[in-house]
């Protein structure tokens, strides 16, 4: 009797573990777009989630990216011909934006609906806003606008559990690691300034030869002055001597 009940459980046991193993492999198959921030609001009186993420993830600083943004109406009813297990809601490119912050630079992007690639396309709720991120680092999207006179204004940073940051890429790059758009614009801006350097340098030594020239030049008219003075007191003195030999006479 225990053998066949040993002999009932061990079926079960390989079961459970390929079910587990099954699980596990979808799981570590899962795309990295997965990594967006979710979070539920109330519009018009209806609970909504937001889900915002990078479209491309990880981001890489210098690589073409945007910035992606769902919303989904929660236990409602979807519009008639909405072929989504869930409702999106529609028209947000027109009442919304999204704010980009990274340090002290920001800017403001406007959305598009993002189709599916459907036969004819559907709409689930997606919008995208294009952005190439230059610089690595933490970025902040803050949404915002009104909608139907209920006013939005949600920020989400990136982080562990958020979406992911911006890297840099030479994280990426093989065989050869380019310099970043903002390693090449301090580059640039350190040889501005050595160039402005260079010239407030030549400026200098050119006031000095100029000041050089005129102290010279100074000298020389002084120096002419003094031998005209002088050649003048030879004549007269000669002059004086010739008179009195003339007088002794």
């Amino acid at each position: 009797m225990k053998l066949f009940e040993s002999m009932s459980i061990k079926p079960r046991l390989v079961l459970f573990s390929l079910v587990l193993c099954a699980c596990l492999m979808v799981l570590a198959s899962a795309p990295s777009a997965w990594a967006h921030e979710h979070r539920v609001i109330t519009i018009n009186g209806q609970q909504v989630e937001l889900i915002v993420g990078w479209v491309n993830e990880p981001p890489y600083a210098g690589e073409v990216n945007a910035v992606d943004f769902w919303a989904h109406y929660i236990n409602a009813t979807c519009p008639q011909g909405t072929e989504s297990t869930t409702c999106p809601v529609y028209g947000l490119d027109q009442s919304l934006q999204v704010q980009v912050t990274t340090g002290q630079q920001s800017t403001t992007l406007t959305f598009s609906p993002n189709l599916s690639d459907d036969i004819p396309p559907q709409f689930y709720g997606e919008y995208t806003a294009d952005l190439m991120p230059t610089a690595a680092g933490d970025y902040s999207f803050r949404i915002f606008g009104n909608v139907n006179g209920t006013m939005v204004n949600q920020t989400f940073t990136c982080g562990p559990t958020t979406f992911e940051c911006v890297d840099p890429a030479t994280e990426i790059q093989f065989p050869t690691q380019m310099a970043s758009g903002s390693d090449l614009q301090t580059a640039l801006s350190n040889a501005q300034s050595q160039v402005a350097n260079m010239q407030t340098q030549v400026t200098n030594m050119q006031s000095q030869v100029q000041s050089a020239y005129l102290i010279g030049g100074v000298g020389v008219v002084v120096g002419i002055i003094g031998v005209a003075i002088g050649t003048v007191a030879i004549l007269k003195s000669k002059k004086a001597l010739r008179t009195r030999r003339s007088r002794k006479r």
